[in-house]
């Protein structure tokens, strides 16, 4: 047995020593503990913890990626909201779950998906159509559109107005 102070610095080797003094039979068991501490510096759960979350940083800068792309197709406007909505955040990379990071990456290509489709209908109706829409939706012009329901309206008003006016045409 080692007085305390030769055995290092760390307090936590000698708690290790005081447990396997404890025992009985301390023998080989208290110097192995002891010795697996001491060469590296943690145990083997927390390196397989930082392993593993290094693999899941990697997955989270690629979702972070394709969330900041997607500021493009959508618009700042609407980007940041639905970052306010769903990650209560105003930046991707300070989102910590990966489970809204998700949601949030969805919400996104769903706004891009509607602003697809409200573009292709917008070739099939009349401006004057589309402006008599808007202004019963209350929206001042499409630029304004800035959150989902809105979207949603727009194009799906816009799609029964097209739907309508494609037989008449034929």
């Amino acid at each position: 047995m080692r007085p305390q102070g030769k055995i290092g610095n760390g307090s936590a080797h000698a708690k290790v020593q005081d447990k396997g003094s404890r025992g009985g039979n301390s023998g080989g068991h208290g110097k192995a503990v002891r010795r697996s501490i001491n060469s590296s510096g943690t145990n083997g759960r927390n390196h397989a913890e930082k392993s593993h979350a290094s693999g899941a940083t990697n997955s989270d800068n690629d979702v972070d990626q394709r969330i900041l792309g997607m500021e493009k197709a959508v618009g700042t406007t609407f980007y940041q909201n639905i970052l306010r909505d769903y990650g209560r955040v105003n930046q991707p990379k300070l989102i910590r779950d990966v489970a809204v990071k998700q949601k949030v990456l969805q919400m996104l290509e769903s706004v891009a998906c509607g602003i697809d489709r409200l573009e292709a209908v917008m070739n099939r109706v009349d401006p004057n159509t589309v402006q008599a829409l808007l202004t019963k939706l209350q929206v001042s012009s499409l630029g304004q559109i800035a959150d989902i329901k809105t979207l949603q309206d727009v194009v799906l008003g816009l799609e029964e107005l097209a739907g309508s006016n494609a037989p008449h045409a034929a």
